[in-house]
């Protein structure tokens, strides 16, 4: 079995047709229709019902397109990979919360000029499942999760902010006890944090919302749906200055941003050179 009996095979099923997808593929139909069939004797299995206008999957085959299609992206993933070892990168994890960091990362940029960058944006734990597998080669996240995997480099503490108009919110509402009746806008990621903190302040939180990302939070908050509670690092991330922002005193939600690569593994020094500066 090869990648491109997987190519033909993916063509076939997202044309509709075997005539359709020789043509995509600049072949002629009978030599298609034999890769078909000589992917099916060596697997076993029918993969395709014929007989019919349009193609029809088996089970078989409707496992072996989605594994094809994983495949093929690997394979691609593996070329780009191979070709970028020709030049000097660093592959960097970021959640949105912290996205505003890119900034500070403007001088590194500027200076490195041969050094090119690969940024992922995910949740937390998505970068660290992307670290642990190679794929990136640091990440830069946010408290709590688990370490027992990873260096973690603390960068700063910081609180969280309230955000949003003047209806819900004014100057005197620092600790979260000022927010019972005020209908939230939560980032998933934290959550539990906010609702157990809440909780022991003996009051059950008003979660209007919850959102995966910051920027939703601060979108919604913007369309005046409640108050978004985030990490004071995600501020640049908004746009309506008419918002009111207040930093939460409340020390129990302080979240550390930091840098995490992983245990026990030699850096780069380039990737050690991004993370130092932070620290000077």
């Amino acid at each position: 079995m090869e990648i491109k009996q997987m190519i033909y095979f993916k063509t076939i099923v997202e044309e509709g047709t075997i005539s359709k997808a020789a043509q995509v593929l600049h072949m002629a139909q009978p030599p298609l229709s034999m890769q078909l069939k000589q992917l099916e004797e060596e697997l076993g299995v029918q993969l395709m019902k014929r007989g019919h206008r349009k193609v029809e999957l088996t089970p078989a085959g409707r496992l072996f397109y989605k594994r094809s299609l994983q495949i093929i992206a690997l394979s691609e993933m593996t070329v780009h990979e191979l070709k970028d070892t020709q030049h000097e990168m660093i592959r960097i994890g970021i959640t949105s919360s912290n996205s505003a960091l890119v900034q500070e990362l403007k001088d590194f940029i500027v200076t490195n000029t041969h050094l090119s960058f690969r940024i992922h944006e995910g949740s937390t734990y998505e970068i660290i499942d992307l670290l642990l597998a190679h794929n990136i080669d640091v990440g830069i996240v946010r408290t709590p999760f688990d370490h027992s995997q990873l260096e973690v480099y603390e960068l700063r503490k910081e609180p969280m902010i309230a955000v949003g108009t003047n209806e819900y919110l004014n100057q005197s509402m620092t600790k979260m006890n000022d927010y019972k009746e005020v209908p939230l806008i939560i980032h998933q990621r934290y959550l539990p944090l906010i609702t157990d903190y809440c909780l022991n302040l003996q009051f059950n939180p008003f979660i209007k919302m919850s959102s995966d990302d910051c920027r939703t939070s601060l979108i919604w908050a913007q369309l005046g749906l409640g108050v978004a509670i985030i990490p004071k690092s995600a501020l640049p991330l908004l746009n309506d200055t008419d918002l009111t922002v207040i930093t939460l005193e409340d020390q129990e939600l302080y979240t550390h941003v930091v840098f995490i690569t992983r245990k026990q593994e030699k850096l780069h020094s380039k990737t050690q050179e991004l993370i130092q500066q932070f620290f000077n």
